[in-house]
């Protein structure tokens, strides 16, 4: 063999014993890893899932896996992030809560003009959004501040 092929040949057996520990760590462990991110809906929340996609909401948030990313919120772990209550009154008008935001009818449809069973169906589907701590969706804590700026 030539000196490429050997270096070339060095580093995939190291990638194959790599990738064969992880699989034999996980294989293994005690405890298997949490999921990301969950889902807990009752009826209500199913059919406000159904309503999420009728209304095209994953054209710009991702959830489940599925729509897009970069346009909007990720709307996975919202359901940690936000009370029901919270969601409840940006669903009723938004622009209380958020400042600038696009569903006040500037670029994203107008959560106003919908109907009081519609904000019930999209409250639960969005509460049923859970994240556990592995996930980057899951609500972080601010760090403590200390007085830096004192001197």
């Amino acid at each position: 063999m030539k000196l490429g092929e050997k270096i070339v040949f060095a580093i995939s057996a190291v990638v194959v014993l790599a990738a064969a520990g992880r699989g034999y760590q996980v294989i293994t462990a005690d405890k298997p890893s949490m999921p990301k991110h969950y889902y807990e809906w009752d009826e209500t929340g199913l059919e406000g899932h159904y309503l999420y996609r009728e209304l095209g909401c994953k054209n710009c948030h991702r959830a489940m896996g599925t729509g897009e990313v970069g346009v909007a919120p990720v709307l996975d772990g919202v359901g940690t992030r936000r009370t029901s209550d919270w969601l409840r009154q940006y669903l009723t008008d938004p622009s209380t809560l958020v400042e600038g935001t696009a569903h006040d009818g500037s670029f994203a449809p107008d959560f106003r003009q919908y109907d009081d069973e519609q904000r019930t169906l999209l409250t639960a589907y969005l509460s049923g959004l859970h994240a556990n701590p592995n996930s980057p969706n899951y609500p972080r804590q601010k760090p403590p501040t200390t007085p830096t700026d004192e001197y």
